[in-house]
């Protein structure tokens, strides 16, 4: 038991951000084994996603215990903290978003991307590297063509739609193809007005 705690100590300690880190992720990714194990099959990506991080973190761990001979502790942790702050805004960054918040009582929303205006700039900042922009008084927005092609844009529908369907496609007008993004709340029947194409392209032909 003795000679147990002794390698357990020399294992762990020092400690370093990376210890911290490296135990989160294992005692996550045993927690997310045992949830797979005692439900159904969809939780089960919980575990999928964890593993290979976990696998990662033990590997830079190992990498972090034959370090810490070599370099002082001090340099270590700093290392540690610099690289972890490096990795966190990327991950923020690579995920950032341009987000079109709808908050409207009709029952569909309509992007239409001809307008001429440079549209970041009516965009706020959101957290670090995102944007969004609120829309209030309206369902219906027009954007600047290079917006269609932004894979980071979202459009968040109202809270109170539970179901709906989107389109994303192209309308020629006058020789030009503009997109557009309609997005209407889903009726139970499959037939509704709303959803068929000659609806869309009527509200198009309204608001060009």
């Amino acid at each position: 038991m003795i000679k147990f705690i002794r390698i357990l100590k020399k294992i762990i300690f020092p400690i370093t951000l990376l210890t911290l880190v490296t135990i989160v992720s294992i005692i996550v990714t045993i927690n997310a084994i045992y949830i797979t194990l005692t439900n159904n099959n969809e939780t089960a990506i919980y575990a999928a996603v964890m593993i290979p991080i976990t696998l990662v973190f033990i590997a830079l761990y190992i990498a972090d215990r034959l370090l810490i001979k070599r370099v002082s502790y001090v340099k270590l942790i700093l290392g540690e903290i610099v690289i972890g702050l490096s990795v966190f805004f990327m991950f923020l960054y690579l995920n950032r978003t341009t987000d079109i918040n709808f908050l409207t009582n009709q029952d569909y929303i309509l992007i239409v991307f001809d307008s001429k205006e440079n549209s970041l700039s009516k965009l706020s900042k959101k957290r670090i590297f995102g944007k969004e922009l609120n829309v209030y008084n309206t369902n219906i927005v027009h954007l600047e063509s290079t917006m269609a092609l932004r894979k980071d844009l979202r459009v968040n529908k109202p809270k109170e739609w539970k179901n709906f369907i989107e389109y994303r496609s192209v309308f020629d007008i006058e020789g030009d193809s503009i997109a557009y993004i309609f997005v209407s709340k889903k009726m139970l029947n499959p037939d509704y007005e709303m959803h068929s194409q000659s609806y869309i392209d009527s509200l198009l032909n309204e608001v060009k």
